[in-house]
């Protein structure tokens, strides 16, 4: 993808729009996302059911519409990691991180030498499968444009938050708050005051740290509370969610209106 990467615009303080990808995928919703005006989304292979196909066709058609494709992986491995960034994804979301040598494993699978150990795909879709007159240049940039996020969502890792975001190599922070208030005992309330103050304990050492943060906004209301708080990168319900939205605006309507 040419121009800036969704990482250089979060740093140069952009306001950048996203949203998760549980159940659609595919070209064509790649192209609608950028239409509305999204900036990124999450394939988020944790929960969802795709396949490394229908990836692999999701991060082409974002590639080729000017939306940041991103990976939520399941787990730290080197497969998982290195084939979707082959594939052209801009970044890589690890969720359920409690301890620093998962990150440290991430950035070892996802970035070249010298900062990690990926193996080169020189014919590949994070090069439109062209030919490489400069290898080494080509390497630098993709270690430069690659997004690396943490996913905290437990309470041991808000408690192992300040190694965990340490780790040299990594950009990002994601507070998952839907697992968090669980672990808690809070299950379903992710608004929940207890919750929240865990939350904003990894989003401010994550800002001491210089990294980019988001959190799941759920709803609408929510967007202004996090963009006063200095937000940058904010990620928007689900495909579900948004969906979900929608139709039920028509079906109030259809209920007031007495049908």
């Amino acid at each position: 993808m040419a121009g800036l990467s969704l990482k250089d615009r979060l740093k140069r303080g952009e306001v950048c729009k996203g949203t998760f990808l549980l159940f659609l995928g595919g070209g064509d919703i790649a192209q609608f996302l950028a239409g509305l005006g999204f900036d990124y989304f999450f394939i988020d292979t944790e929960h969802g059911s795709f396949d490394l196909g229908v990836v692999r066709q999701t991060i082409l058609g974002a590639r080729a519409t000017g939306i940041a494709p991103l990976v939520r992986v399941a787990e730290a491995q080197y497969h998982l990691i290195a084939r979707v960034l082959d594939a052209g994804a801009e970044g890589i979301l690890l969720p359920r991180v409690e301890a620093r040598e998962e990150v440290e494993t991430l950035v070892h699978s996802a970035r070249y030498r010298p900062e990690g150990e990926r193996g080169i795909s020189s014919f590949a879709g994070h090069n439109d499968f062209t030919h490489l007159p400069d290898v080494p240049a080509f390497l630098a940039e993709r270690n430069r444009r690659i997004l690396l996020m943490v996913q905290i969502e437990t309470v041991k890792g808000v408690a192992n938050r300040e190694a965990i975001l340490a780790t040299p190599g990594l950009d990002g922070c994601f507070v998952g708050t839907g697992d968090l208030a669980m672990g808690m005992g809070y299950a379903g309330q992710t608004d929940h005051p207890a919750v929240l103050a865990e939350a904003e304990k990894v989003l401010a050492t994550a800002r001491e740290k210089g990294l980019i943060t988001t959190i799941p906004i759920r709803t609408p209301e929510q967007v202004a509370k996090w963009v006063k708080q200095g937000m940058r990168m904010l990620t928007l319900s689900t495909d579900g969610g948004l969906l979900g939205a929608g139709a039920n605006l028509f079906l109030s309507a259809v209920a007031s209106a007495g049908a």
